[in-house]
């Protein structure tokens, strides 16, 4: 145990803890009805599935611009908490093989040459994972139809309850059959609506779905 506070080892003993710390409280979050992934993604203002502003700016700016860097990680595409909890599990599991190869061969490596080698690691391996997140995020919307051609649907709240405080997330099913994941809220002086409770999604607010009770004929 002594080991991982080790000089040598720290920085990436206290990436994996962090990352631990993360991770329990998305955990916790997602169990109280609203997920801390969600809040921080409002918080930024992007849209987990999107990358559109990114990968604007990425154009612009220049394939070595920071934004570049974000849209080459596929920041936009994951959920931001997501992406930052994979980037520390990468870095920390970097770490370790790196400076266990080291001791095996000669001595471990001092930590400030530790860090950029695991650094390095972590790049590509952090693009490939969120790649393959990113296709099993659902999307809020496709190209088939838009976000106010929902305005009117039904929908099952699946992260709730919905009330007029942080959104909660539900699922509607559009003209199409495809199944949308979209984030919503109870409408001014609506009740709670709890998980699994049917609801009528009737505006829209940016991001943000505004619902009603449904009715049992809908």
């Amino acid at each position: 145990m002594s080991a991982l506070v080790g000089p040598a080892l720290f920085p990436f003993t206290l990436a994996a803890v962090v990352m631990t710390g993360l991770v329990v409280v998305e955990v916790l979050s997602l169990l109280v009805g609203h997920s801390l992934s969600g809040l921080v993604d409002n918080a930024l203002g992007h849209e987990a599935g999107g990358g559109g502003d990114l990968a604007t700016a990425a154009d612009a700016d220049g394939a070595f611009s920071p934004a570049a860097l974000m849209s080459w990680i596929n920041l936009g595409r994951v959920p931001f908490l997501i992406l930052l909890i994979l980037a520390l599990a990468v870095f920390a599991l970097a770490g370790f093989l790196v400076q266990g190869l080291a001791a095996a061969l000669v001595a471990p490596l001092p930590a400030l040459l530790a860090v950029p080698v695991a650094s390095a690691a972590t790049l590509p391996a952090l693009r490939v994972s969120t790649r393959v997140i990113a296709g099993l995020i659902p999307r809020d919307e496709t190209y088939v139809v838009t976000a106010d051609d929902l305005v009117g649907a039904t929908a099952e709240v699946t992260l709730g309850p919905l009330d007029e405080g942080l959104p909660g997330q539900v699922r509607a099913v559009d003209r199409h059959g495809n199944t949308h994941f979209l984030r919503a809220r109870a409408a001014p002086g609506a009740p709670a609506m709890a998980t699994g409770a049917r609801v009528l999604l009737v505006d829209r607010t940016e991001a943000v779905f505004v619902a009603v009770p449904a009715t049992p004929d809908l």
